[in-house]
């Protein structure tokens, strides 16, 4: 069984997905539901979801700079790893899709670590709007460059903030 609960943000209506245990997808006001995921969802505020809220309401006050959440991402084990690695990117700073590579073991991967991030099923939580274009540019989000409006507005919150 999946549960699902909404939360409003400074960016829109962000929605949360789960198991009982582990928080499977954040998803952002423009984005959908992954197929996967659209199954036996059960609309219920339960305890996992009410703390998912809690710490996004936190972070978005600028009092939370690490989540502490069960996480089950899915996808291939090299997505898993290059999701896992942007934990490892500090609140407030950014670093490039090079250095994600390289922190993953594949230096010369910048391209397959952005692809990798584009699916990721956890933005926020796991920060992939700290990795930017080797130029210091925003380069994509989310799955699109029509999120970078997002990107950037959490780039900015996180500076703010720091």
């Amino acid at each position: 069984m999946l549960f699902t609960s909404k939360f409003s943000s400074p960016i829109g209506s962000i929605r949360f997905v789960s198991t009982a245990d582990n928080l499977k997808q954040v998803i952002l006001p423009t984005q959908s539901l992954s197929a996967r995921l659209s199954h036996d969802l059960e609309s219920k505020e339960i305890p996992l979801l009410l703390q998912c809220a809690e710490q996004l309401e936190d972070y978005f006050l600028g009092k939370r700079k690490v989540f502490s959440l069960p996480l089950e991402p899915e996808g291939t084990p090299f997505q898993v790893k290059a999701w896992m690695a942007l934990c490892s990117i500090n609140y407030g700073e950014t670093v490039t899709y090079g250095q994600q590579a390289k922190a993953v073991g594949v230096p010369n991967g910048a391209r397959p670590v952005g692809s990798a991030n584009a699916l990721n099923p956890l933005p926020i939580i796991l920060p992939c709007h700290r990795v930017i274009g080797s130029d210091g540019k925003l380069r994509g989000y989310a799955g699109g460059t029509d999120q970078l409006h997002i990107k950037e507005f959490l780039i900015n919150h996180e500076r703010a903030n720091f």
